[in-house]
């Protein structure tokens, strides 16, 4: 009879606890959650000079408990991401959040190339009571490389002097710092110094196309510009600035500053000239000494002859007599 009685109340307890279990879960057919971006589907952000956006979304929770939630991202471009802790959506709310994205090195990557990122965000629990199964969804949209601009110059060392009155063809590097293919404009050059000495071919340094230092591209080239100085330049230690910019930029309208480079070296001013005038003026001062000295030398030589003749001229006259 024991047996038969402790069986019976087992059967009144297992319903008991099953009807508690059930009714702990929460009722899915009245309640649902979804995630989004602030800013709509599929969305495209721009990652700046720096390799950083933000990234806003939100998880709504349309269930009558709260929801324990917690995300994965999947990056691009080998993005850092900010870490957002598991946190609880309560019923009826819909909480945002903020993704960033940094420590890109655009540079790296040619201008405007794009990779997906993905979000992901799980319920771990409903209103306290651990999910059964997989519960999550996911977003995705995109990351796009910014364009940089920008060049640098170098200047070769003239490695000595430039007399004045001539030309002398000068090296230069120009580097694009930048993402992408890019022209050189507003080219030009000062010297502070000298302000006499000209750039003939400035010019030249405008418009020349030149690649990034991607997909093998060497970001390099090597032009010559042509510096002349007048005969009339003295002679002087010069400075010799020459500066352009990106053309790109330039028609975009962006406030890049320019590249600049700087050299210093000896103008001489030739003597040639100068030591022609001087050699003149020394051969007529030795003329005009050495007329002198002839003239000096020629009236002591012509008075004793001029002597003699007149005296046998006076002794013939008498012996006639």
């Amino acid at each position: 009879m024991r047996l038969i009685s402790l069986l019976c109340v087992i059967f009144l307890l297992v319903p008991i606890f099953s009807i508690q279990t059930v009714s702990a879960q929460p009722d899915f057919e009245v309640g649902d959650w979804d995630i989004g971006f602030r800013d709509g589907e599929n969305i495209t952000k721009d990652l700046d000079d720096e390799g950083e956006v933000s990234v806003h979304f939100w998880v709504r929770n349309d269930y009558p408990v709260a929801i324990e939630i917690s995300f994965n991202f999947d990056s691009a471009f080998g993005a850092e991401t900010n870490e957002i802790d598991s946190t609880s959506v309560d019923a009826g709310a819909n909480d945002s959040f903020v993704l960033e994205f940094s420590s890109v090195d655009v540079l790296k990557y040619r201008a405007e190339k794009r990779e997906s990122f993905s979000i992901t965000a799980s319920i771990d629990s409903y209103g306290g009571v651990p999910s059964l199964g997989e519960a999550e969804k996911s977003i995705s949209g995109e990351l796009t490389i910014p364009r940089i601009r920008g060049f640098e110059i170098n200047i070769a060392e003239l490695g000595g002097a430039m007399n004045a009155g001539t030309e002398l063809s000068i090296d230069l590097e120009i580097r694009n710092t930048g993402n992408d293919m890019d022209l050189t404009g507003d080219a030009m050059f000062e010297s502070k110094t000298c302000p006499q000495l000209e750039i003939t071919n400035i010019d030249s340094l405008n418009e020349i196309s030149i690649d990034a230092a991607l997909e093998g591209q060497s970001g390099i080239k090597t032009v010559q510009v042509t510096v002349s100085a007048p005969i009339s330049h003295p002679s002087k230690n010069c400075d010799l600035e020459i500066e352009l910019n990106s053309l790109g930029a330039i028609n975009d309208n962006e406030n890049l500053s320019p590249a600049k480079d700087k050299i210093t070296f000896e103008v001489r001013k030739t003597n040639s000239n100068d030591g022609n005038s001087d050699d003149k003026n020394t051969n007529t001062d030795s003329n005009e000494d050495g007329e002198d000295v002839v003239s000096r030398n020629f009236t002591p030589s012509l008075s004793f002859p001029l002597t003699i003749l007149s005296i046998l001229c006076a002794t013939a006259l008498i012996k006639r007599k």
